[in-house]
Order: C-alpha cells, then sequence, then structure tokens
C-alpha cells in the first residue's frame, strides 16, 4: 500500500527544492527507511520516491487551491479523469487529451515561475519528483499538512529530520518534502 510521508529539516541544510529533495532522499536512505528486500526486514518501508502520487501535493494546497478546484470541476463536467486514469473508449481518450492540454496552459498561466512547466500528468516514479514536492514550511502548510502531528518528532506519516517536535515555530525555518512510499 501506497502512503503519503510529510518530511520536514532545517532549512539551511538546502538551498533550493532540488536540494531539499536530495537531501531528504538521501537521509532516508542512509537512516534505512527502506530495507533491505530481505525477508525479515523492518523498516519503514520497501520503496519509495520523492513525490510521487502524492506530487504537486504542496501546491494543491497552497497557491494552486482555486486551479486544483477548477480542474476537478472539468473533469466531473466531462466525467474524465485527467491524471492517473487510462480509458479504452477514444471519445474518453480525446476529451483526456483535451482536457490535458487545457490544464497544462492553466497551470502555467497560474504557476509561480519556479513551477511552470511541471507537466499536469506527472510522472509518479521520478525518484526526486518536481520542484513544488518540495517547499520552505508556510503557515498555510503547517495548518493544512502538519498540525495533526504537533507535539511528535516521527509517526507514520511524518518525520522531522532534526528530531524536533512538529510546532508552529517550525514555519519559515524548515522545508517540507511530499515522499510517497510503499510497505
Amino acid at each position: 500500500m501506497h502512503y503519503r510521508f510529510l518530511v520536514t529539516f532545517k532549512s539551511s541544510a538546502a538551498k533550493n527544492s532540488k536540494q531539499a529533495r536530495r537531501y531528504v532522499a538521501q537521509t532516508l536512505h542512509e537512516q534505512g527507511f527502506v530495507c533491505a528486500y530481505d525477508h525479515w526486514g523492518s523498516s519503514m518501508a520497501d520503496w519509495y520516491v520523492i513525490g510521487g502520487r502524492w506530487s504537486g501535493e504542496l501546491s494543491r494546497h497552497t497557491w494552486a487551491k482555486l486551479l486544483t478546484e477548477q480542474m476537478d470541476a472539468l473533469e466531473q463536467q466531462h466525467d474524465v479523469q485527467v491524471w492517473g486514469s487510462f480509458y479504452g473508449d477514444e471519445d474518453k481518450q480525446r476529451v483526456q487529451r483535451e482536457l490535458a492540454t487545457r490544464f497544462q496552459q492553466m497551470w502555467d498561466a497560474a504557476a509561480p515561475s519556479a513551477f511552470r512547466g511541471i507537466p499536469i500528468q506527472r510522472d509518479t516514479y521520478k525518484t526526486y519528483g518536481y520542484e513544488d514536492d518540495a517547499m520552505l514550511l508556510t503557515q498555510e502548510l503547517y495548518d493544512t499538512l502538519l498540525h495533526e502531528y504537533a507535539g511528535q518528532r516521527v509517526s507514520e506519516y511524518h518525520a522531522d529530520l532534526d528530531g524536533e517536535d512538529v510546532s508552529p515555530e517550525m514555519v519559515g525555518g524548515k522545508w517540507l518534502v511530499v515522499v510517497d512510499y510503499h510497505s
């Protein structure tokens, strides 16, 4: 089963999203997050990628909230899902392609410059994910994604790599990276 795992760490450990995503991947690897595929492994996961099925989650909870609602409404209106679905029906395939093109244009028009060009139909197996799979922790991200872990250093769905409890004091001083893991 796949799980969303949120990782935080001090902002001084990475200068940008690319460094943040690589830092998390390297640290999880070094700390034994993934088992060595032996029969009795007791690690948290048997596989993971940055972003994965949750790629874009941080954008969808911040600057892209309204955009996501608009895209969802269009998918419902046309009874077609753009990302993660494959249709045998040629008409649905055509509508899916048209919506995907439209969604990409909507995304690129609305996205902050660093996130323009990120594909709407993301590769969920891309090892280090995409630019928006790591962001500096804002109050909005804390309130939406992390507050439920307040007082915890590590859980099934979150870890702070600096060994600090989740708290509002993290805002502005930590990176937040989304990870997709399988166990």
